[in-house]
């Protein structure tokens, strides 16, 4: 039995003893509940179950693994890994391995890109649109994500940041989301790179 079918299977062990109703239609954690392809993705098999939408990013993940090729929608398993659930240090380092374009592939997204300019009032009306409580991800990753984790951050000078999420922390400090989950992990002060003498903790 591979890895995600297992996975798979203590979900639903763990449905039934919360006497969750994970079903099609079904809303949980305000995610739709999501059909998982299981042990196989859809392309090699039409078997599978319901999952929550979280515990399927989880099980895309481990079903990567198991067939060796991306089985997973990047901007979803993004808000799961956003969570910071357990076990998100591997995780991330899945993600980040199926997630790594060839030249190839950077060179097609460049040339796809290339001529496609918009204007400064449609860049504006954009801006308007996606920022804020207009966002349509608003209130369901950072701080505001009721899964999120505070996080401290102290610098060499001693001083003190806070943070509402791993995701807040990563994008004011500028660092991968990957390496942050590392220097959470060990908690030690670094001894090099950009961030040396840093050290970064969750707030218990």
């Amino acid at each position: 039995m591979l890895p995600n079918e297992v996975f798979a299977l203590e979900c639903l062990a763990r449905y039934a003893r919360e006497g969750l109703d994970v079903r099609e239609g079904g809303v949980h954690n305000g995610y739709p509940d999501e059909f998982a392809h299981c042990p196989y993705p859809r392309s090699m098999g039409n078997d599978g179950h319901y999952l929550t939408f979280f515990d399927h990013q989880h099980q895309g993940l481990l079903q990567s693994v198991d067939v060796g090729r991306k089985c997973y929608f990047n901007y979803k398993v993004k808000l799961y890994l956003d969570t910071w659930p357990p076990g998100c240090f591997e995780l991330w380092d899945i993600y980040d391995k199926f997630n790594k374009a060839t030249e190839e592939q950077k060179r097609k997204i460049s040339e796809a890109m290339s001529g496609k300019t918009h204007t400064e009032a449609q860049n504006k009306a954009k801006s308007e649109r996606m920022t804020g409580e207009k966002h349509p991800q608003y209130g369901r990753t950072g701080a505001l994500n009721p899964r999120s984790k505070a996080i401290i951050v102290i610098k060499p000078d001693g001083t003190r940041l806070h943070f509402g999420s791993g995701h807040e922390a990563a994008r004011d400090l500028k660092i991968p989301h990957s390496s942050l989950c590392k220097y959470l992990k060990h908690g030690n002060l670094l001894t090099q790179g950009l961030r040396e003498g840093y050290q970064f903790f969750y707030a218990e």
